[in-house]
């Protein structure tokens, strides 16, 4: 059966991904940068989190990384085991040009030393959460309904050095940072403790007491001090995980140093030095370079592992600081090193520095190196080497990587020795150094400043990382100190690394160290820009990316440009970079299974229409099924806007009226114009857009119109005197007034200065169904010198530099490339009244849905908000409630996970269901009809009972009078045959009566009685008393018989009713 497909009003962009999703991202943390989810706000929720800052550096703490050697059980075991957390360490948190943080109010920040550690769950919850309270409505997507569960918590804010000497003989003293860590075993092992510490027995453990006060006789502040030092505030050094320890590896520091006497007052040539007062120090903070390590396991507590140096390399040396009259003469003596750089024995170099002779013909020693020089912005990585011996044991060893970076170098000379300030001139270094033994030692692997000109270039702000047997080197900056110009880089690296551990120092065998030869370019011409500041990630393989290798890289920048892009690699040299959002693949169908995203600099060409799959009438859409898409515009229409400049979303936002008119195919007089069809239509999409995906803090604004409701839409617009003039002799419309598009109301034509008559559109188009279907592209924003760490199967990047180095980035995003699914779990039976539904999806972050339902190809409703515990309720659809009634209904449903990605796919084996919808019947007409019938029922019963009652009585009563009457004739046929006649009138029918009763109850004897009382009364008329008693007696014993003969009649009545219903 040929597929159906329905038209829905979409148009968006089209980001061609992979097949696994949308390579949306997510904001953890921050000010919130989208609308989406709602991240961990510290001024909102009252926590605290690390500032704004760049050159900082994280590392994954406790996380379980799969081991080859391990088994499969094994490995899950460590994993579930594990409570991973990010570890923010140090960096800056003031602008790197003076005049923005002027103009931006960030002028107050520094270098900082403090650590924070960052959990994106807390046990055994997800990163995100789905918070019902927030619900406001289903037209409305708020933000607050995805809530990020990330925290952080600050292990330490830092610890510094005290300005001066805080007790004992040396009080108010400029103390600097070397005498503040000069119990450091790693000092007190390598350096003659007398240049910093009078006595070694000062680094004794001290007693309780001193702790809580230092002055009391006996306590020693340097020993007290040991248990605070930690690493200097810096930034640009590097961070790893090594042994289950946290390695610092040097960078850019602040710290306290005692001012020379020649920086003071009449310090310079013979001028005797003017003396400071005790109470005013000769100290300041100076920016320095470090190669110092330190370590801990908890990231509080830190340890000085290797001390450093502040002398040079050998190699440095012997390049930058040798001396000789005649350089190219073997035979003249050539001196190294600056003057405060000479010895005569090691104790006197600081830290590991060895005092050697490196000059040819002299015996002058000089303090040299023998680890890499103090630097920044360096590459450092780790490698996890293991070998399985013959017994079944492992032995593993991290094995710690630095490469390139920038150092100081002196450039000028004084007299025979090498001069200038301390932080001298800045060079690109190309050298590599490995430690096998957490940064005790340190191997160098390859010789700095290699003359081949296919050599590795000497870089900074570069990265690297290990991939199992490789180290990989990214791109990065050089300068030549010489030339005082900077080159960025766009090359990928490789060099083969050995598998097997080493011996400690790594100095006993060959073989575990990388062959110089081997450091292979793959490509000199990534297809990324070249760039510095960038971030990268190794993501090994695992079912989340269908066990594939994979290396991201984002943002960095150039000379002019911050970079927002992220870049994936297979590690395949012949595989080609892609850009994250602009992946294709070679499967039709899963480029149709992507969404579409948009952003303001989102091309016109990836602009589209969509087409949802239509269910056939057999109510099956077996197959997942993706929307089709058709082009807004066609090749010629962008060729036409693109002539005039409008080739994103954003120019065609910003165009001005001229340009508009001319799109539109209104143009100066003499000139040939092209129009594009449906002009205003795209450009009301676009500023659509750029509204839509606009951060908006009042979740009201988010709220969409009906799609069912179109109508002739009109704008509010100024009066007619301030837009446009109309007609002749009115003011014409000036540039700006009027976009070209919008309807002015009650005027059909303006008059355009320069064009004439420009006919004005009368309606506004209803975009609202076209931008339900057009998702915003979530990525972290531009930045550089920011960091980037993969961390539970995610990848995170937080913090930097962005927009032209007047922002400092306050926040943390992971990548989210899975669409998420949704499924139907509860829905009604079809040919029934049931109206409830249920959704699931398999992400926990996305149990946010939105669903549509259609009816006959037709919309009934837009994209409607609902969660999974809220469910939709369709019993709206009843006709006697104002629905669409009974008939035959699809339902979409997608559910929208924290990066916006939502389900690509459509199936009714999943989220589509089509059902026929029967209203309910109205039990309560129904009931109300049957009680009705019953009380009429019972009404009639009643009143025929009544009526039939009436009539019995009647019956009764008729019968009565015929017995009256015929008792009447009998009467007077008695009395005829006795010879008395009844009198007329009323007394004469009552004795008549009378004497009837009397004959019924008495027979002859009561009419005789009557009789011969009738004669007696007629025979005393002369005795009045007895006359009147009598007739008294006669009056209660007529009321006596009246009484009983109406009782007598009630009791036949009654009688014969009873016989008559039985």
């Amino acid at each position: 059966m040929p597929m159906n497909w329905h038209l829905v009003a979409i148009v968006s962009l089209t980001w061609l991904v992979c097949a696994n999703g949308a390579n949306n991202w997510a904001q953890l943390a921050g000010e919130r940068a989208q609308n989406t989810a709602t991240p961990y706000t510290p001024e909102q929720w009252q926590n605290n989190m690390w500032s704004g800052r760049w050159g900082h550096a994280i590392v994954v703490f406790n996380q379980s990384i799969t081991r080859s050697y391990l088994t499969e059980e094994e490995n899950s075991e460590r994993a579930q085991g594990a409570n991973p957390v990010v570890v923010l360490l140090g960096g800056d948190d003031s602008l790197p040009n003076v005049n923005a943080a002027m103009k931006s109010g960030l002028n107050t920040g520094k270098l900082r030393n403090d650590v924070w550690i960052g959990q994106l769950a807390s046990g055994s919850q997800a990163s995100w959460q789905v918070d019902d309270r927030y619900f406001v409505d289903d037209k409305l997507f708020n933000p607050q309904l995805i809530r990020s569960q990330m925290t952080w918590r600050e292990a330490t804010p830092g610890r510094i050095a005290p300005a001066t000497w805080l007790s004992g003989p040396r009080l108010s003293e400029p103390l600097s940072n070397d005498e503040w860590i000069a119990c450091q075993d790693s000092i007190m092992d390598k350096m003659d403790y007398t240049l910093l510490l009078l006595d070694p027995t000062f680094c004794d453990e001290p007693p309780q007491f001193c702790y809580e006060d230092m002055n009391i006789p006996g306590c020693h502040a340097q020993g007290i001090w040991k248990k605070d030092n930690m690493w200097s505030p810096r930034r640009g050094h590097g961070a790893v995980v090594a042994n289950d320890k946290i390695v610092v590896i040097g960078g850019r520091a602040r710290e306290y140093t005692r001012l020379k006497n020649n920086m003071l007052v009449g310090g310079l040539g013979s001028q005797k030095r003017i003396e400071t007062v005790r109470e005013h120090s000769t100290i300041r903070e100076e920016q320095v370079l470090k190669n110092d390590i330190w370590d801990s396991d908890d990231g509080v507590n830190w340890k000085l592992v290797n001390p450093g140096c502040r002398d040079p390399q050998e190699d440095v040396l012997l390049q930058t600081e040798v001396w000789s009259r005649n350089i190219s003469d073997s035979q003249m003596t050539k001196l190294v090193g600056s003057a405060g750089s000479k010895c005569y024995k090691s104790s006197e170099c600081y830290g590991v520095a060895e005092c050697k002779v490196l000059g040819d013909n002299t015996r002058e020693k000089v303090c040299v190196c023998p680890m890499f020089s103090p630097r920044e912005n360096h590459a450092v990585a780790i490698q996890h080497r293991f070998a399985v011996q013959d017994d079944g044991s492992v032995i593993s060893q991290d094995v710690i990587y630095v490469v390139g970076g920038f150092i100081n170098v002196k450039q000028a000379f004084c007299a025979n020795s090498s001069c200038g300030p301390s932080d001298g001139y800045k060079l690109a270094m190309d050298d590599a150094w490995m430690s096998s033994d957490g940064g005790v030692t340190w191997i160098q692997i390859k010789k700095a400043f290699g003359n081949n000109n296919n050599a590795f270039i000497g870089r900074g702000g570069h990265k690297a990382v290990v991939v199992e047997d490789r180290l990989m080197i990214f791109g990065g900056e050089t300068f030549n100190p010489v030339a005082r110009h900077t080159t960025y880089l766009n090359d990928v690296w490789q060099v083969p690394l050995p598998t097997e551990p080493c011996c400690e120092g790594c100095a006993a065998y060959e073989s575990c160290l990388p062959n110089y030869a081997d450091w292979n370019m793959l490509t000199s011409n990534a297809e990324w820009r070249e760039r510095s500041g960038h971030t990268v990630v190794y993501e090994p393989p695992s079912s989340n990316n269908a066990f594939r290798h994979r290396v991201y890289l984002m943002g960095g920048k150039n000379a002019t440009d911050i970079f927002s892009d992220v870049w994936t690699w297979g590690l395949d040299p012949d595989d080609k970079w892609n850009n994250d959002v602009q992946l294709e693949t070679s499967n039709s169908s899963e480029k149709q299974a992507n969404v579409a995203f948009v952003s303001v600099t989102s091309p016109l060409s990836k602009l589209k229409r969509f087409y949802l799959p239509l269910v056939g009438t057999d109510g099956q859409l077996s197959n997942f099924t993706s929307h089709v898409s058709r082009s807004f515009v066609d090749l010629n229409d962008l060729d036409v806007m693109a002539a005039v400049g409008v080739k994103t979303v954003g120019d065609l936002v910003s165009a001005d009226l001229y340009t508009i008119l001319k799109l539109r195919g209104f143009d100066y007089p003499g000139r040939t114009v092209t129009a594009v069809p449906n002009l205003c239509l795209l450009r009301e999409v676009a500023i659509s857009l750029v509204k839509k995906c606009s951060v908006i803090t009042e979740p009201t604004n988010l709220q969409v119109d009906d799609g069912w409701k179109i109508g002739n839409l009109q704008t509010e617009s100024e009066s007619k005197s301030t837009l446009c003039g109309v007609g002749e002799g009115t003011k014409p419309c000036e540039r700006g007034d009027w976009d070209g598009c919008s309807p002015i109301p009650d005027v059909s034509i303006v008059d355009v200065f320069g064009l004439g008559d420009v006919d004005v559109p009368q309606l506004l188009h209803n975009v609202s169904s076209i931008i339900q279907e057009t998702f915003c592209l979530q990525i972290p924003g531009s930045r550089y010198m920011g960091a980037a760490e993969f961390i539970d199967s995610k990848v995170v990047v937080m913090g930097g530099i962005g927009l032209g180095d007047m922002i400092l980035h306050r926040d943390s995003w992971t990548r989210d490339e899975q669409n998420p699914k949704a499924v139907i779990t509860t829905k009604p039976r079809s040919h029934s009244p049931q109206f409830q539904f249920f959704f699931d999806s398999n992400e926990a972050g996305a149990h946010v849905f939105e669903y549509k339902i259609m009816r006959d190809e037709t919309d009934i409703t837009p994209w409607l908000i609902t969660t999974k515990q809220r469910g939709v309720d369709v019993a709206w659809l009843d006709n006697k409630k104002g629905g669409p009634g009974r008939g035959w209904y699809t339902l979409y449903v997608r559910s929208v996970d924290p990066a916006g990605n939502r389900d690509a796919l459509f199936s009714t084996q999943a989220n589509v269901y089509r059902w026929y919808y029967v209203p309910p019947i109205p039990y309560g007409v129904v009931s109300g009809c049957i009680v009705t019938a019953l009380l009429l029922i019972v009404a009639i019963y009643f009143e025929h009972r009544r009526r039939k009652r009436r009539a019995i009585i009647r019956k009764f009563e008729l019968r009565r009078q015929r017995r009256k009457f015929k008792l009447k004739s009998e009467n007077n046929a008695l009395f005829a045959s006795t010879g008395h006649r009844g009198k007329a009138g009323p007394s004469s029918n009552s004795h008549q009566s009378s004497r009837r009763r009397y004959s019924n109850h008495d027979g002859s004897h009561s009419r005789s009685r009557h009789s011969r009382s009738h004669r007696s009364k007629s025979r005393s008329t002369g005795h009045h008393a007895r006359t009147q008693s009598h007739v008294r007696r006669r009056k209660r014993r007529s009321a006596r018989e009246e009484e009983e003969d109406r009782l007598a009649r009630r009791r036949e009545r009654d009688k014969y009713l009873g016989e008559y219903y039985r």
